[in-house]
């Protein structure tokens, strides 16, 4: 069965260095775009002149184990984390990159959409950010969460890998009780979501999220990605399962390009929502900044 699922190209390839596999030649194939739906605008020539920032919160895990002990491959996807940042860029927003111990970000090498030229131009310019992040560890040990801080938005960037470490970590959820309590902007786009949890760690009061509603990755899209080799076996849980716990409210159930606003909560379900996405927010951080 294994020679006959690599032989069709829907069984996970093995990585070349390293213990974990990434998507089949199938699954990369229909879940990477080579293109990305990127397109610039100039916001109708506003752009910010101050020194309020968004903070771009990424993993520093790469292997997620599935069910069956296969590690997957993951981190950040790079299409999930450029392109709403493009936007929020040239409308002049300058941004940080914090993991949770300030280890380099990790992201999904494969899903580099190879024929945007843009896309690949920009990672390359802030390379540095995502190699020498900032620490959370150290923002909160030296008070950074305060009335002073620059930073006016809070991005989960999509991939699998903010399902790893991310949940789990109280630091995490501090800084998300934070955005929540202070009225600053919380953005998320397809697996991002998942590190919402953190902030029901160590933490009994209702989520700040709770009655909520976002654009999401669907659990049953998940659910069927083994069978093409998109993930090396099942996911050992699920996010939209464990949010709805949480009190947070979907508003698809396909991967449809859904962008949602809730307040201060603006999500995008999947690659496919990453521009509108990042046009939403620039534009709504232009509005209330630069008056």
């Amino acid at each position: 069965m294994k020679m006959l699922r690599k032989m069709v190209g829907i069984y996970p390839t093995k990585e070349q260095n390293g213990p974990g596999y990434i998507p089949s030649p199938l699954g990369l194939r229909l879940g990477v775009d080579k293109v990305t739906g990127y397109k610039s605008t100039d916001f109708q020539g506003k752009q910010y002149k101050g020194d309020k920032k968004v903070l771009v919160l990424c993993t520093e895990d790469r292997y997620f184990e599935m069910t069956n002990g296969m590690l997957f491959s993951t981190g950040n996807n790079v299409q999930e984390t450029a392109v709403p940042m493009m936007h929020i860029s040239n409308a002049g927003f300058e941004f940080d990159v914090i993991t949770p111990t300030g280890a380099p970000a990790i992201l999904e090498d494969w899903s580099v959409p190879r024929k945007d030229d843009a896309v690949i131009e920009f990672m390359k310019k802030h390379q540095a950010k995502f190699n020498n992040p900032l620490s959370l560890d150290d923002m909160i040990t030296n008070g950074g969460l305060n009335t002073e801080s620059p930073y006016v938005a809070l991005f989960f960037p999509g991939g699998h890998g903010s399902m790893v470490g991310l949940p789990e970590n109280e630091n995490v959820g501090q800084l998300i009780r934070w955005i929540h309590q202070s009225d600053r902007y919380m953005v998320t786009v397809c697996h991002g979501p998942a590190a919402l949890l953190a902030a029901s760690v160590n933490n009994s009061d209702p989520h700040p999220y709770n009655g909520y509603k976002m654009a999401i990755f669907p659990d049953g899209v998940d659910k069927q990605s083994p069978s093409i080799g998109y993930l090396p076996g099942h996911l050992p849980w699920y996010q939209c399962e464990k949010l709805a716990e949480q009190g947070l409210q979907f508003v698809n159930e396909k991967i449809e390009g859904a962008v949602h606003v809730d307040r201060k909560l603006y999500s995008g379900d999947s690659p496919r929502a990453c521009d509108e996405l990042g046009k939403v927010v620039a534009e709504s951080l232009l509005k209330e900044f630069s008056k």
